[in-house]
């Protein structure tokens, strides 16, 4: 009887991980997605600004662009480093 307890706590502690490590994964996708999705958001108001002859919003909107572009890259690089750490460690 012991041996059921201990076994189904450690099965729930499993499985709770085992979320946890889909929940992150999820949310370093969602991460990912959301700076290349500002990026572009903020490309398409640098071109409108950029057609209404608005240089000082257009030079803003395109650092911006710039700013998230960068970000996305540098999420997804460490991203990537942990995912292959994570598949290294034999995570199902």
């Amino acid at each position: 009887q012991v041996y059921r307890v201990h076994w189904l706590r450690a099965k729930a502690l499993r499985d709770r991980w085992k979320e946890e490590m889909t929940l992150v994964q999820l949310e370093m996708d969602w991460t990912c997605h959301y700076f290349s999705w500002r990026a572009t958001q903020w490309g398409d108001r640098m071109r409108e600004s950029l057609e209404k002859c608005l240089p000082g919003h257009a030079c803003y909107s395109g650092r911006q662009s710039q700013m998230y572009s960068l970000l996305a890259q540098d999420a997804q690089a460490a991203f990537q480093d942990l995912q292959s750490m994570s598949i290294e460690t034999g995570d199902e």
